[in-house]
């Protein structure tokens, strides 16, 4: 395993002369120490071979079978193979190639790395795809078409819609020995445990009522807290068919937009249209901006029903009956001769812990409940031109040192894409963790667990509990995200780097996010934002509760609902940026830390107290938090928008949220140098979507020092992993592939 220095990362020179403000430290050019892996495609000096058609018992020294020699039949064969090859000799120079043919690898249970499975530098041990075949790693029991029959039960043929006659088949599930098949827990936020159905390498929609959407509630009665289950009146007259001793559960934003949990149905009254839960909720029911008096609630709070067998009402829905553990399915096409997969597995599909210098190049993570890899402990691991789909958790869930996530594709997931975790102790000494995660194509996530699931997060706190450190020292580039409920990073930690990455189409199922949202962190400190384009998506750069400490420089945010929201966090710095948008504004700040007591707040005032910010490493490289907690903490300290070209037709360019007195306080915020116009400016293509500015753009004029944006360099990038670049459609850019409705399309952009 090669190991080549990261010459290609751009250096900025960038000077913040705002007066009053400090430039945050080495910002314009810190890039954190990051050297890439360097696999190559031969040199090995042993290769074994696995095949789904192989045998264990074979010497795996050859893909093709003769006599006792040829492919192994399991992966865990050929790492038990390496791991013998090490113990009599040790690894040898050069390291070792498994070669993996194609097909489907079916695991029962995860595939197991340990640290006496790791390579060495120099001598890495590689799994990775033979040849261009497509392994596939799945964790899922296929059925066939003899496993279903039709619906002969009279009261479930009652129960059915009579569009689905002679067209939703049923398969038992006792006796097919499925697992993971319910009840739901009476709340959840994700898929609820149960597994899920996939034809033909497409996930199966769980029956859904309205199908593809949600309708409201009419008011609230009742709203409840977490012992006293919460009552209102339903609109339409189809849960009056629902008969909750079958087992009803309605998902929804209940209270607020950014929460959706299920939850279990104890009563259903037709005559007064109202609906019950069996459990209480936190909080209660019913927006929170809307219960003074009774009625209570908006009669916005978007809600739905999942699984009911009832409401499987077109081609590819599916719903099983908890009482009878039954499943009915309408397929999408003939079951003779389709691939029909149930996933069962509901831990990684891989795991590595404490292991070193592994490559998985090529393969594709299928089928699962749990996660397509975890990886704990893991040194200078890589994971490189794989495919991770249709799992039921994250597709990668990283904590280590100076590993690589490059050029992967991932969609169809039911969390998130990408989480990257601190290692310990990481951030009280700010050792850069040296990982990265580049050129990956991620889409299509967040289907189980919308919220709080992001294609990449490097976070700190998630749904309101304290998780693994956020990371230091991260580097994340050239990235395509789209087609996603809500966030695109979640970022958090410190020293992280976000760069050439593309941003569109998310946020379409949530409130209160953003393309880079964060939390409630005064200690989120030399995140740089620089570089990415953000457009046609809700929200941009969105600090949300008092997080601070982040740069974002040279970004491009363009599309009606994106832009920048301060919410009332210290030391954030908006330079350099392009904002083009129909109407204004384009930035907006608050002072929320005000009213909601920040000054006081534990988790805000623990987290600082915790690193210890008047000692080496934090009080040399972050000065400007040695005094915060002395300081009007609560308040947006040290807010600078300077240099930035603002493009709208309309509107104020600035929503100043604050108290009178904040809106024109210097210490609060400075705006510096900044360019307002509702003229083209001089855009390379301004029709055409290209951003880039000409030479003789009077930008480079009107603001002395601006630098020229790299728009042609933003997003995917062809290398050795990713040999050629999606389609149009592939990468979800048509026009017919768009996910908001007329509704949709207001100005908010911020929390």
């Amino acid at each position: 395993m090669r190991l080549s220095p990261r010459a290609f990362l751009p250096v900025l020179s960038v000077v913040l002369t705002a007066s009053g403000f400090a430039a945050p430290p080495d910002w314009k050019t810190f890039t954190p120490p990051i050297t890439t892996i360097e696999i190559p495609d031969k040199g090995f000096a042993k290769e074994f071979f696995v095949s789904p058609s192989g045998d264990d018992s074979c010497d795996g020294l050859s893909p093709e079978r003769a006599g006792s020699s040829g492919p192994f039949s399991t992966i865990a064969r050929a790492r038990d193979e390496v791991l013998k090859l090490k113990q009599s000799g040790g690894l040898p120079k050069g390291g070792v190639a498994v070669n993996l043919r194609g097909g489907v690898y079916q695991l029962a249970d995860s595939l197991n790395f340990a640290q006496e499975d790791s390579g060495s530098q120099g001598s890495p041990v590689v799994y990775r795809a033979y040849k261009d075949e497509k392994p596939r790693l799945a964790g899922g029991k296929v059925l066939k078409a003899a496993d279903f029959a039709a619906v002969t039960d009279p009261e479930m043929q009652k129960r059915l819609a009579p569009e689905t006659a002679g067209k939703v088949l049923v398969a038992d599930l006792k006796a097919l020995g499925l697992k993971h098949t319910g009840p739901f827990p009476d709340i959840f936020k994700d898929g609820g445990g149960i597994f899920e159905l996939f034809f033909n390498g497409r996930r199966m929609k769980l029956s859904r009522w309205p199908y593809d959407d949600y309708t409201t509630m009419k008011e609230v009665t009742v709203i409840g807290d977490k012992k006293i289950p919460g009552t209102f009146v339903y609109n339409e007259k189809e849960p009056a068919r629902w008969n909750p001793t079958n087992g009803v559960w309605l998902k929804g934003q209940w209270r607020v937009g950014w929460e959706d949990p299920a939850m279990k149905v104890g009563a259903i009254d037709p005559t007064n249209r109202t609906i019950t839960f069996a459990v209480g909720l936190v909080n209660g029911i019913g927006s929170k901006y809307h219960r003074k008096a009774p009625p209570y609630g908006s009669g916005k709070e978007k809600w739905c029903a999942i699984n009911l067998p009832e409401e499987i009402r077109n081609p590819g829905q599916w719903a099983i009956d908890f009482n009878s553990r039954k499943l009915y399915f309408w397929p999408p096409a003939p079951l003779d001769g389709a691939d029909i997969v149930f996933s069962q597995l509901d831990q990684p599909l891989v795991s590595i812990n404490g292991a070193s210098d592994l490559a998985f190049i090529g393969l594709t993570f299928e089928g699962s409940l749990g996660e397509g890899m975890l990886v704990v402990n893991g040194l200078r691991d890589l994971v490189a031109g794989c495919t991770f789909l249709n799992l039921g958790g994250n597709g990668i869930q990283l904590q280590g040192r100076n590993c690589g996530i490059q050029s992967n594709d991932m969609h169809d997931l039911g969390k998130g894409c990408v989480i990257v975790n601190g290692n310990p102790g990481d951030r009280l000494t700010l050792t850069p963790s040296g990982n990265y995660i580049v050129n990956n194509h991620l889409h299509r996530y967040g289907v189980l667990k919308a919220q709080y699931s992001a294609a990449i997060n490097t976070a700190r706190l998630v749904d309101n509990a304290k998780r693994d450190e956020g990371v230091v020292g991260c580097y994340v580039a050239h990235n395509v995200i789209h087609h996603a409920p809500r966030d695109a990073f979640l970022y958090g930690g410190n020293d992280n780097v976000f760069e050439f990455n593309e941003v569109y189409r998310c946020a379409y199922d949530t409130a209160d996010t953003g393309a880079f949202y964060a939390w409630l962190d005064w200690t989120l400190r030399g995140v740089v934002i620089r570089y990415n384009y953000i457009h046609d998506t809700v929200g941009g750069f969105n600090p949300d509760d008092g997080a601070g400490g982040s740069f974002v420089f040279g970004n491009i945010f363009t599309g009606d609902r994106s832009g920048v929201w301060i919410a009332s966090g210290p030391d954030n710095s908006i330079v350099n940026n392009v904002f083009v948008k129909e109407k204004g504004p384009v930035f907006a700040i608050d002072d929320r830390g005000l009213s909601r007591g920040y000054a006081t707040n534990s988790k805000l005032i623990s987290a600082v107290q915790e690193i210890n910010p008047t000692q080496p490493p934090w009080s040399e490289r972050y000065p400007e938090i040695v005094n915060l907690l002395q300081e009007r903490h609560e308040l947006p300290l040290r807010t600078l928008f300077k240099d930035n070209l603002v493009y709208i037709k309309e509107g104020e360019p600035y929503k100043m949220a604050m108290r009178k007195e904040n809106n024109n306080n210097p210490a609060l915020i400075s705006f510096v140098d900044n360019l307002v116009t509702n003229t083209d400016p001089g855009f390379v293509n301004l029709a055409a979507g290209n951003f880039a500015l000409k030479k003789d753009s009077v930008v480079f004029s009107k603001i002395p020092g601006f630098r020229q944006i790299p728009f042609e360099k933003m997003g995917l990038q062809v290398d050795k992993y990713r040999t050629k670049l999606p389609s149009d459609e592939e990468a979800g850019r048509l026009p017919s592939q768009d996910p908001w409705k007329p509704a949709d399309m207001n100005h908010n952009f911020g929390t």
